[in-house]
């Protein structure tokens, strides 16, 4: 704010620079208004816009837009949304009953001013808007900033001269006709302007969901959350909607989106590395902040194009408007407002356009989810043929990657002296060159070693920080045929989400297969397992006990316990650990989400709920 005393003038004049449609101005000028209580306010807008912009400014939160068709068949388009400050400061002029003139006049410039914002509005909440608008204009001042006074600046200051005579004003002018005006200002006496008679036709229109999505300055989350908080910002001097809070926001309801969409669920590590991969991309553009494009371009980086989209939806998601509102409705887009554009193509997974044909059923009413809620028993179930294959690959694919581990382990690397065995080592050979000279070779052992159980566990239960159990549901059942293994796990309560008529859908926290089939008793009363320490243990002994072969393959994120280990090695074997993280996240996440149903005749239309 800038505080202004006329020579001439009976009441001082109050400045309040802007710019356009941004977070921490808007609050700004807010609480500058409420503070000064000024008996009027000035907007730099036409006047022949008043009638019109009035309309758009009593309809928000719904945003709209003017459409202002000029004589020589030019077009203009002003937005009025609830970060924009000349919306704002029209919105309290109404509410407190103040005198509103508008103080701009259209003209062709006589050449333009390019402001340079040295002093980014994100410091505004901490500096306070009047600090941060002095030092704006001061550090233009010492950079020997001198512009032309342009025709608007001198109309803009012979009529705030003017009403400076009959009370207090404040002044909503953008922050580029600042310097311009002050030093029209400075000679009161020789404004005299008379602007021409401007025929223009103007539009109101409601602005069309997609254009709020792409043509805002603040995306939609900022302008509904500012919206929703706006009595509170006015009222409180000390509450200020920051934007990194925001960001946080849009970042939660992204993973829980995503979450929600696909059965991936970030880990701290994932939200660490999105935060350094943030921080990096911000020191490399020099910024102190991010922009919407930032984070989009970081959620890319760490959760792909998927993970991307959401971040965007739910950042430039709008759900306000006022009710009875019957003004047509426009999309706009960024290049017909001449609006700079970055563009970021987003590949989301999609099916083929044969299974896009097959459209799943869904229920038609919550009474009818409950109804096939109450209905499902699960006394009698079994599971859903394509995801039985899913797992099974993966067994099989994992045990490969387990027996490459034990060929690893019990390779043999020595010296060439007369034979070169199984090929040379080529990096031992490098490591010991510079010191030895000498040529290395690998001795591959001849072993038929193979997996007889695997054990992979997605997440321990119960929670070992939290002792909260999130898999409550513990059960083994066997394979159909001599193609599938025995299984043993714990999941989520199927009951709990039912999505089709005998049909529920459950997410694993961890499985054991041993093969072959029709072996296993039920591990979860077995009291020759009541020693493990948990569930995922209980798993690893019964895999251990049940394994027709040496190796027992465990995937964790942690090795297995001591204990485990000798009970292995008391029976003759051995466990083979590889990190979850080894595996594609997709893959993971793709067999740990399965379907339970109740009976074998479900399996006859159980394709037409579920989505594989």
């Amino acid at each position: 704010m800038l505080k202004i005393n006329l020579k001439q003038g009976k009441f001082p004049l109050f400045l309040l620079p802007f710019f356009p449609e941004n977070l921490e101005i808007t609050q700004g000028i807010s609480k500058e208004l409420h503070r000064l209580n000024p008996e009027a306010v000035a907007l730099v807008l036409p006047p022949f816009i008043k009638e019109k912009w009035l309309s758009a400014v009593k309809t928000l939160p719904t945003i709209t837009t003017l459409e202002i068709n000029y004589q020589d068949g030019s077009l203009e388009y002003l937005i009025v949304s609830p970060l924009c400050p000349l919306a704002e400061a029209s919105r309290y002029a109404l509410e407190y009953k103040k005198d509103l003139f508008f103080i701009d006049v259209p003209c062709q410039e006589e050449g333009s001013f390019e402001i340079d914002k040295f002093l980014s509005p994100y410091f505004l909440p901490a500096m306070g808007y009047q600090t941060y608008t002095q030092t704006l204009v001061s550090g233009w001042g010492n950079q020997g900033v001198i512009p032309e006074v342009r025709i608007k600046e001198r109309y803009i200051a012979n009529k705030v001269a003017q009403l400076a005579k009959e009370g207090l004003v404040a002044v909503v002018l953008p922050y580029a006709f600042v310097l311009g005006v002050l030093k029209a200002l400075e000679n009161p006496d020789n404004l005299c302007f008379f602007p021409q008679k401007q025929h223009v036709e103007i539009n109101l229109y409601r602005l069309h969901i997609q254009s709020i999505r792409e043509i805002l300055s603040e995306p939609g989350f900022f302008q509904q959350f500012y919206e929703e908080n706006r009595e509170r910002v006015a009222e409180d001097p000390s509450f200020w909607i920051e934007r990194v809070f925001l960001w946080e926001e849009v970042l939660k309801k992204a993973i829980t989106k995503f979450k929600d969409e696909t059965g991936t669920e970030f880990s701290p590590k994932d939200l660490k590395v999105l935060g350094q991969f943030l921080r990096n991309y911000l020191l490399i553009k020099g910024a102190f902040f991010p922009e919407l494009f930032d984070l989009i371009v970081a959620a890319r980086g760490v959760g792909g194009d998927e993970f991307a989209f959401w971040v965007w939806e739910m950042a430039t998601a709008y759900e306000l408007k006022k009710e009875g509102i019957a003004y047509p409705e426009i999309k706009l887009s960024p290049e017909e407002l001449n609006l700079p554009v970055k563009r970021l193509r987003l590949f989301r997974k999609v099916k083929n356009i044969r299974a896009g044909l097959r459209f799943l059923k869904k229920f038609t009413s919550r009474e009818e989810r409950k109804t096939f809620a109450q209905k499902f028993s699960g006394k009698t179930i079994c599971s859903f043929p394509p995801e039985d294959i899913v797992v099974e690959t993966f067994g099989k694919k994992a045990s490969e990657k387990g027996l490459k581990v034990i060929t690893e382990n019990l390779r043999k690397i020595e010296p060439f002296i007369s034979s070169l065995k199984d090929g040379l080592d080529i990096r031992e050979t490098i490591r010991n060159w510079v010191f030895k000279e000498t040529i290395y070779i690998k001795e591959d052992p001849q072993t038929n070693a193979k997996i007889g159980s695997l054990v992979i566990i997605f997440e321990e239960d119960p929670d070992p920080v939290s002792g909260e159990e999130k898999y409550p549901w513990n059960f083994t059942w066997h394979g159909e045929h001599d193609q599938e293994s025995d299984m043993a796990f714990y999941a989520t309560d199927p009951k709990e989400k039912v999505i089709g008529p005998g049909i529920a859908r459950a997410k694993y926290g961890g499985f054991m297969l041993t093969y072959p089939p029709k072996r296993v008793y039920d591990i979860w009363t077995d009291p020759l397992f009541s020693l493990a320490e948990n569930k995922a243990e209980r798993l690893l002994l019964a895999a251990i006990d049940y394994s027709l072969e040496k190796y027992v393959l465990y995937i964790a994120k942690k090795p297995p316990s001591t204990f485990a280990k000798n009970w292995a090695y008391r029976q003759g074997k051995k466990v083979i650990f590889l990190p979850i993280g080894s595996f594609s996240k997709n893959l993971l996440e793709k067999i740990r989400i399965f379907h339970v149903l109740e009976g074998a005749h479900v399996r006859k239309y159980a394709h037409k709920f579920i989505n594989k």
